[in-house]
């Protein structure tokens, strides 16, 4: 990854790799250092627009050679779109496209002029945070794949500040977007690992890793724990496996006598259906059944860096869900953490089940509200398609908070209805509820499912199906897992710490 710095003054005097311009797609002239790089490369930057071959649309990349004209070898220019609508997402958008470009060309040192950004609209603090932010999660790589082809090249990253009257503020907002970026990435590290390495163990490990190093408290639970105190909606789910559970929590104490949020991840790190098999096709990205979990470990690197007065509490339920002779079937009724029994319709849906016992204990443990993140149902990626996160809870005020955290961090959420009559759905004859409720309406009748066992506690779905993976390369993302909701519960907390 690329070091991300503020530096101060004019940034075309700089010996640089590339100077990174952004240009409005609809400014009839450039602005700051942009109009006086054009100015010394002979209006040639005016020329490239008046010709059609730069128009400024969000995202698109030229790269012009200064040839000896000023300092930096190159000029980068990207498109951030109409001024008036230029926001935060697309300044990161923006950013991510042109470090992608800078990879390419094999730049190793590059300067951005902040002053062709809108400063107005945005904030100097917001403004260094989605800077860092682009860069870094654009130049994200899994470092799996032998050979070093398509490895970025960029090593430092420099944001050129005009004055020094927002110099701290732009400094102060780089610094939350490196440490934001880098939790995103390390998500992604966890969530592309292949199942037969990212084992239920070797994610407790992880978990372990980031607690020591950030001065977390940490507990991990074996199976033995896990069968003693009753969650016996993970075990069953993990008994199909030879790979044993691991029940992983994790505890920031921000401020003595705070609230306690409580987070908490589906962590299936491989997810075959069980004896519901799912079909070859439908297993390939199952590694990645475990995203809700990478998302609260990686989140909880974050927050013990960036020190809010808040207490957060992390589970994370983690077990492999296979067709081993010991699995779990369908008709079996099993007894959960919270003492409600649950009739199993079906094996696939095995994650609502691993939740329930999660979001149970952190009640009991007195977090308020939870948040829980989870890769859960194909119906969210048939409701919503791959560019949004449903939300689903017991309370609109706390939903109508995380869908403004979202916003706030670049991840959408859309809400999701939660009507009663959607709770009559999983009702069973035999238990006090049944884990699926059909295919109408499956997100809907997934979260009611977990709803029972937050209770009256304030709580709020993840339903992250549509989101934790990318198909293809395209702005800061990379083709594979995304990171979702690592910033989302980030800025959720960093809102509570301020309140």
């Amino acid at each position: 990854m690329p070091l991300v710095e503020t530096v101060f003054g004019d940034p075309l005097v700089f010996e640089r790799d590339a100077l990174v311009l952004t240009i409005a797609e609809d400014e009839p002239r450039f602005v700051g250092s942009a109009a006086k790089a054009d100015r010394k490369l002979n209006r040639h930057l005016s020329k490239l627009k008046e010709w059609g071959e730069f128009g400024g649309k969000l995202g698109e990349v030229t790269v012009v050679h200064s040839l000896g004209l000023i300092p930096p070898k190159r000029l980068v220019l990207v498109g951030v779109g109409r001024r008036k609508e230029i926001d935060a997402e697309k300044v990161r958008r923006a950013i991510g496209s042109a470090v992608k470009a800078l990879n390419r060309i094999g730049c190793k040192r590059v300067i951005i002029a902040l002053d062709t950004f809108p400063i107005d609209e945005i904030s100097p603090e917001n403004l260094g945070r989605v800077i860092a932010e682009g860069s870094l999660l654009a130049s994200y790589k899994y470092r799996k794949k032998s050979g070093e082809e398509g490895t970025p090249t960029l090593e430092v990253l420099e944001v050129a500040v005009p004055n020094r009257r927002i110099a701290t503020d732009v400094k102060k907002g780089v610094q939350l977007g490196c440490i934001l970026a880098t939790a995103t990435n390390f998500a992604r590290d966890l969530v592309n690992a292949p199942a037969s390495e990212m084992t239920p163990i070797v994610l407790s490990e992880q978990a372990k890793a980031v607690a020591e190093k950030r001065g977390l408290k940490c507990e991990i639970y074996d199976e033995s724990w896990i069968e003693q105190v009753g969650m016996g909606a993970l075990r069953a789910v993990s008994l199909g496996s030879d790979q044993p559970p691991r029940f992983i929590v994790l505890r920031y104490e921000g401020k003595a006598g705070a609230p306690t949020i409580g987070l908490v991840g589906k962590g299936i790190t491989f997810d075959s259906g069980g004896l519901c098999l799912k079909t070859p096709e439908g297993m390939l990205e199952m590694k990645g059944d475990m995203a809700g979990a990478a998302a609260v470990i990686a989140a909880m690197d974050a927050i013990a860096q960036l020190k809010p007065e808040v207490n957060v509490l992390a589970c994370v339920p983690a077990t492999e869900n296979m067709p081993g002779g010991r699995a779990f079937k369908p008709g079996d009724i099993l007894r959960t953490f919270s003492g409600k029994t649950v009739e199993i319709i079906n094996t696939d849906a095995e994650g609502r089940l691993i939740l329930a016992d999660a979001i149970a204990y952190a009640k009991q443990q007195g977090a308020s509200p939870i948040l829980d993140a989870a890769t859960l149902t194909g119906a969210a990626i048939i409701a919503l398609g791959p560019f949004c996160t449903g939300a689903f809870g017991n309370d609109e005020a706390l939903v109508r908070e995380v869908v403004e955290a979202g916003k706030q961090a670049g991840e959408p959420i859309w809400a999701m209805p939660m009507f009663e009559d959607y709770r009559e759905l999983i009702k069973s004859e035999v238990a006090d509820i049944k884990n699926t409720g059909g295919r109408p309406g499956g997100a809907i009748t997934a979260a009611w499912f977990i709803g029972e066992f937050a209770g009256d506690t304030p709580w709020v779905h993840l339903d992250i199906a549509p989101t934790f993976w990318s198909e293809k390369d395209s702005h800061y993302f990379v083709k594979g897992a995304t990171g979702v909701m690592v910033r989302t519960f980030v800025q959720f907390v960093l809102n509570r710490s301020s309140k």
